[in-house]
């Protein structure tokens, strides 16, 4: 995995001016955050007793992956689509910081979950961020934020690298009659991608 699967011609790209104008940018990126119906993963999770947070990862980066646009990255002056995506995240300690964590991506959710618990153990029992094993080309970065049921979010960019990769959060889940529902926040760069193409995630992404 993590192949190119093809560069995007610039030149004849029906986005080229809108790629052109925003990643002249000092910021290109826009964010939306959207309340999404997570009842049927809530109660999966429970019955299978898995990790109700590491369930939402894998099927938001299993949907984010069948929108073409969420796996363009900026590479230099290239354009190019990979042929997948790496879950990036966040993993808590007990002492409140935080390490970056890059997970194997496996279409089994059982697998990916058992396997995603062991590699946070094992950060867990870690210091610092971990940036050594994180920050690969085509990955999606997440992070859950379980303490707040927030209605946006603004997350830190680094644009003079030429950072391309969308960054998905979501936030604590609230009652809304007998649903229940989970901010999820969306931060891409807009000339990679527009609204358009982060509803089609929406749409796709089942919880």
């Amino acid at each position: 995995m993590n192949q190119i699967e093809k560069i995007i011609d610039i030149a004849t790209w029906n986005r080229k001016e809108h790629f052109e104008h925003f990643s002249a940018f000092d910021d290109p990126f826009f964010g939306v955050t959207v309340n999404v119906d997570c009842t049927r993963t809530y109660q999966e999770a429970k019955d299978k007793s898995v990790s109700f947070s590491l369930l939402v990862l894998h099927r938001i980066v299993t949907a984010a992956a069948k929108v073409e646009e969420f796996r363009y990255r900026i590479q230099g002056d290239r354009v190019v689509c990979y042929d997948s995506l790496l879950p990036e995240s966040t993993v808590g300690r007990a002492d409140h910081t935080f390490s970056f964590a890059a997970f194997e991506y496996d279409p089994d959710e059982l697998v990916f979950i058992r396997k995603a618990k062991v590699e946070m153990e094992r950060l867990q029992a870690t210091t610092g961020l971990n940036k050594g094993g994180t920050f690969h080309p085509n990955a999606i970065h997440y992070s859950a934020v379980p303490w707040l049921t927030f209605t946006d979010m603004k997350h830190p960019a680094n644009i003079r690298s030429g950072d391309s990769v969308p960054k998905i959060s979501t936030g604590k889940y609230f009652r809304e009659g007998e649903k229940l529902m989970l901010p999820v926040s969306v931060t891409c760069h807009h000339g990679l991608m527009d609204g358009y193409h982060v509803a089609k995630f929406i749409e796709i992404l089942d919880l």
